[in-house]
């Protein structure tokens, strides 16, 4: 099984493991919102099980026409043992595994739907489910488009695609809404469900008979920090006064 956690990616796991005490000293200072330590706690839970994969699915892909200089460089480039998996065998199509990342999937799903019940059970401010939803749509076409299929790899996705919300969510947001309620609901949960959404299209329309991968990891490689990315970002803008 991958791992997120390999030698090309240690620097932005070491930059972002580092980004995390200053974070807990911040979300440990008076004044910061109440929920500020269930959210550091959720991205720090994501980062420590980014490497944790859960196969749900098989299909069968293409293999890639690389030499073995070519796909050593794209191995080494996206930290993918991508030679091994091409030699493993002599067949011509993998047989490609999809996987859902603990940290990069499951974790940040949950923690959006508990942020949506948590405001709809509470009732203090009614549930903007219409502007979410605009926001999911908008973030899930641009993820899509966004999104490449490398052979021997699986979904890239552009770690800055999630930053989009943040002006959509400010422009889309009830008058009356919080910031804090802002950045959790309407730019934290569309960038997670959209980013997720558009890498499902992929997977599902993307002609498995021109490019494939001996693993589609949804959330963990290609992908996981596009999603850890704006969950820091909403994090940070949680909680300006």
């Amino acid at each position: 099984m991958r791992k997120v956690v390999t030698r090309s990616q240690a620097k932005p796991l070491i930059f972002f493991g580092l980004l995390l005490i200053p974070t807990f000293v911040l979300c440990s200072q008076p004044g910061w919102e109440s929920g500020s330590m269930l959210f550091f706690m959720v991205i720090t839970a994501m980062l420590l099980t980014s490497n944790i994969e859960i196969p749900v699915h098989t299909t069968r892909t293409k293999k890639p026409d690389y030499s073995e200089a070519e796909a050593r460089c794209i191995g080494a480039l996206y930290g993918v043992p991508l030679l091994e998996e091409l030699q493993k065998d002599a067949e011509k199509r993998y047989t490609s595994r999809v996987t859902l990342n603990v940290g990069g999937f499951l974790i940040p799903v949950l923690y959006s739907v508990m942020l949506l019940l948590g405001l709809t059970l509470l009732g203090k401010y009614p549930l903007p489910l219409l502007e979410v939803a605009m926001a999911t749509l908008f973030l899930a076409l641009l993820s899509y488009l966004l999104a490449e299929v490398k052979g021997g790899v699986g979904i890239i996705m552009p770690t800055y695609v999630g930053i989009f919300a943040i002006p959509l969510g400010f422009i889309l947001a009830p008058a009356d809404l919080p910031l804090a309620l802002v950045a959790e609901v309407l730019i934290f949960v569309p960038a997670i469900f959209g980013i997720l959404l558009g890498m499902l299209v992929v997977m599902i329309t993307f002609p498995k008979e021109e490019v494939g991968s001996a693993f589609f990891n949804l959330g963990g490689v290609g992908s996981f920090y596009s999603m850890y990315l704006i969950a820091f970002l909403a994090l940070i803008l949680s909680n300006i006064p």
